[in-house]
This record gives structure tokens, sequence and C-alpha cells, in this order.
């Protein structure tokens, strides 16, 4: 099959370090694994030209905005920073402009070879997939992985939530298919209108041939200046929503009982600064270890240095529509993990059995199931091999893109009848 993915979120360049980025080229992957011809468009492929890019299991389109774009974006954006406010606004009306840009060069690209479908990430303000897979006469299925206008208001800002929430159902309303992460997000494109037949749950996943148990590498040890004793770890964006503020706290209380424990944080983001503030607020940086962010070929041999994998989820203000993708690749590695029960989590994750769950901000039952998995360690390697057998036989990009494929197969034969 000849597959056309595009990701239109100008804020993943796919070629980078992003999790949206690791889930397009291990979907492009998957689908080339499984038979298709693959091409991925989108609008930036790294973020800097300094940055060394991910490679990429099929071919790659780059759409830049136009200059009639560009320039317009520079012309709006100065004209808000010289009445003093931020350039929110001018970015999502670049986002508007791009999508024509978009749905113009991929009508010309596709016209005369059209793919057998289009497989589109959902973005703010994109419309383009729907439009191009009408012009092209091709079915399109959506990947929602966020209820993205209601997210970029709350998290990110902007002025223009309605606009973006009504072009998002147009969206989800046109395509023939939608696949969501999560049920939460099944329940919010539902509430858009759309057919609940047509919306389908695919949780994220991993590769087995990257992620699945092993033995730590001393080497890797060695690089990062992890010490032997036991380690606490976590993988992700350094973000309020993550939970990460919990992580200083949690190595303090549990010194007293593993005074050798480390804690590795592998990752980036705004709140490192103030993360390590805290550690040495409370005379424990020395125990604490921050890789930055690395390339993700490096993850795996990360996770199998942890003793147990962190997913300190907080409580929100909204649903948690989120399928965590270090959830998939901690237990892949086979790593017990500690985390709270939030939506899908509590879905993945069999309490006691393949990991340990917790109330979302209850600390002090997060610490007392480190402790016990600490102080447990033929407990936790057991628990480890049930949780990678559980992800190895469930949860794998391969399943999910032949899924895909039968999805787009079956809206393929609509469309037939239909003509």
């Amino acid at each position: 099959m000849k597959i056309l993915y595009l990701c239109p979120d100008i804020g993943i360049p796919v070629l980078g370090p992003k999790g949206g980025a690791v889930h397009a080229r291990e979907m492009v992957a998957a689908f080339s694994r499984s038979g298709g011809q693959v091409i991925l468009a989108a609008p930036r492929g790294r973020k800097s030209l300094w940055d060394t890019p991910a490679s990429l299991c099929g071919e790659f389109l780059h759409v830049p905005f136009s200059p009639e774009t560009e320039n317009s974006y520079r012309a709006l954006a100065g004209f808000m920073e010289r009445i003093g406010e931020g350039d929110s606004f001018a970015r999502d009306v670049r986002r508007m402009l791009y999508d024509t840009d978009l749905a113009a060069a991929l009508v010309r690209s596709f016209s005369s070879v059209t793919p057998d479908f289009i497989y589109a990430r959902s973005a703010l303000f994109s419309t383009a997939p729907l439009t191009a897979a009408r012009q092209l006469g091709c079915p399109l299925l959506v990947e929602v992985n966020a209820p993205i206008a209601a997210e970029q208001e709350a998290y990110r800002g902007g002025t223009l939530a309605g606009l973006g929430a009504r072009a998002e159902a147009a969206l989800l309303r046109g395509a023939d298919a939608v696949l969501t992460v999560s049920a939460a997000l099944k329940e919010h494109v539902v509430g858009f209108g759309v057919d609940p037949v047509r919306v389908h749950v695919v949780p994220n996943g991993i590769d087995p041939g990257r992620f699945a148990p092993g033995v730590p590498d001393p080497v890797v040890r060695a690089r990062w200046k992890i010490p032997e004793g036991p380690v606490l770890g976590f993988v992700g964006g350094l973000r309020p929503w993550h939970g990460v503020e919990a992580l200083p706290s949690l190595l303090e209380r549990l010194s007293s009982r593993h005074p050798a424990a480390a804690l590795v944080i592998v990752g980036d983001g705004p709140l490192r600064p103030s993360l390590e503030r805290t550690l040495d607020g409370l005379g424990i940086r020395q125990r604490a270890i921050f890789t930055g962010a690395v390339h993700h070929a490096e993850i795996p041999g990360l996770i199998r240095l942890f003793d147990v994998a962190l997913a300190p989820y907080p409580p929100l203000d909204h649903a948690f529509y989120f399928s965590p993708l270090k959830l998939f690749e901690y237990m892949a590695c086979g790593v017990p993990v500690v985390a709270s029960r939030s939506g899908q989590i509590g879905e993945v994750i069999e309490d006691g059995a393949t990991g340990m769950l917790y109330p979302p901000g209850d600390f002090e039952a997060m610490a007392a199931a480190c402790d016990q998995l600490l102080s447990d360690p033929a407990g936790r390697r057991a628990m480890g091999d049930r949780a990678a057998e559980r992800i190895l036989g469930a949860y794998t990009w391969d399943h999910n893109a032949r899924r895909a494929m039968e999805i787009a197969r079956n809206a393929a034969g609509r469309m037939a009848q239909a003509q």
C-alpha cells in the first residue's frame, strides 16, 4: 500500500527527539515492515541545522512554509511586539496560513500518483489532510493524541481557542476513521459529533527490536556516571503535567532505608532548574543524574539500568487522556513501574503483578511502593518479567500499523461502494 503520513504540527520536528516525532517515525517504520510504501510529509525535519537527524524508514517530504506565510507571520509578530503583546496570536495565524500551503502542496505532489490512504496526526488549526484526501479521492485516517485546542488553551496560551476547536471538529467529522490513543480521547472525539463506530482506540506501543529485557550495560552506566546502588529512573519532558516535581522529595523519603539509591532523570524541560535547586536544598543533589535530552536510540540502554521506573503523573483538572510512551518502554524493558493510577495507566498495569499503582498526588504511597520494590530484588525482577510479557504481547507499533491498514482497507471499500 502507498501511504502518505502527515505530521502538520509545526512544533514537532519529525526527525528530532520529541515524543511526537518518535511516535511518527515508529509508525512509519511499522507501516514499512507491514508492506507499506510510506512518505512522511511535515513542515519541519529538525529544530536546528546543528541537530543530527534521526533515521527514517521511508521517504521524507519537507513541505515548508511559503514565503507569503513567513512574511505575513513576521509582519504580524512585529506588530504584536510593538504593542507589548506576545506572539501567540501571530503563531496561530501562521498555522492557519500554513494549512493552505500544505493542502496545495499535497495536491500538487500526489495528483498523478494517489496514495492508498492518508494517515494524519491531528494538529492545531489543521484541516489540510481533509482537503487533500477529498481532492485526491483517498481515505483519511486521523490519529488523535490530545484534545489539541483545549490543550493549547490550558497549557500554552493562545487567543483563538474557539476557532481551533472548530477546525479540530471539521477535521474529525470529515475523516473516514479516527484513531485515538486512549478511551478518554475517544469520548472527546465523539463529543464533536463523530459516529462512535468510526472511532478506534489504539494505544501507543513499542518496537520490540529496541525495547526488550536485557542485561544492564556497564558502558552506559560509566558514560553517565550512574552509581552501582539501586536506581530510580524517570524518562520524559520536565514539565508540570508529568509530575516531576515529586521526584526530589521521593528521593529524600527513601534516603533513610536506601541511602545508596540514585535518581536518574532522562530528558529536559523548563522544570529542570527548579528540580536542581530543590535537590540542592535537600542536600541530595549529588545523588541525582540529569542526562538532558538524549537520542531515542539511547533510551533502552538507560532504562535497563533502572531498578524502579517512575510515572508520577499528578492529579489533573481534566480527564487523563494520555497514552504514556514511557510506560510501555519501561515495561517492555522488564523494569517494574511505580505509577499514579490515572487513565490508561490503570488499564495497562495490573497493580501488584506488572507494576505498582498509587492514587495521584499521594506521595507517601508512591514512596512506599518504591520502598517495597527496592527491598525485594527477586520480587521486582519477577514483576518486570511479567510487565515485559504483557507489553510485548499486546502493545507494539507493528500491531498498530496492521490495524490502521485494515481500517484503511475497509474505508476504501466503503468509498468504492458509494461511487
